[in-house]
């Protein structure tokens, strides 16, 4: 009886192992992951991807609200592309493909309002890990919206990081302070 019980309990484990390794947030995509990325963007075509299931559970905060953001895998920003691709009604291209493939590094994308905010600099974007304090390589600017929010964007190492660690964002501006919890195993 103990036998078969642990047998059990080792194939459950064993399941459960594999499915969050499929599903985790991962540094390098399949051709099966690529075409799914891609046609997860031609389907929702736009802006309307971030509406759908997988954008959004690559969000955190309220986005595309003030102090919210989005992390930003492989298969975040290659279905991002397709999908502003398929509203122009062009395709996304091989070199497009490669150009995130290649990368080792993903992004974290926060909202901030650009009052006040000379440079990349004046946001702060960490990720905790523990007591491991993850900074980014680098901080940059990203577009600026009509509404007086500027998007940010943190640089991190895939290597830097721990996939299956409790993870919080921590964004600083101006003597404000939001933090995030993420799981990294819902984001593709």
């Amino acid at each position: 009886m103990f036998i078969t019980r642990s047998f059990f309990a080792a194939i459950f484990m064993a399941i459960l192992v594999s499915s969050r390794i499929v599903n985790a947030f991962e540094s390098e995509m399949n051709e099966e992951q690529i075409a799914a990325a891609i046609g997860y963007g031609k389907k929702h075509k736009g802006m309307d991807v971030f509406k759908g299931t997988v954008i959004k559970n690559a969000c955190f905060g309220k986005y595309p609200e003030l102090d919210s953001g989005l992390i930003m895998s492989k298969y975040i920003e290659l279905a991002i592309v397709s999908a502003m691709n398929a509203v122009k009604e062009k395709e996304t291209t091989a070199d497009d493909i490669n150009e995130i493939q290649s990368a080792d590094f993903f992004k974290v994308i926060v909202l901030v309002l650009e009052e006040g905010i000379q440079t990349p600099g004046g946001v702060q974007i960490t990720l905790k890990q523990g007591l491991n304090n993850i900074l980014p390589q680098k901080t940059e600017f990203g577009r600026k919206h009509k509404d007086g929010k500027q998007s940010v964007i943190g640089v991190f190492r895939y290597d830097k990081i721990d996939t299956y660690a409790k993870t919080e964002v921590i964004i600083k501006t101006r003597g404000r302070e939001k933090t995030y919890k993420i799981d990294f195993s819902v984001i593709k």
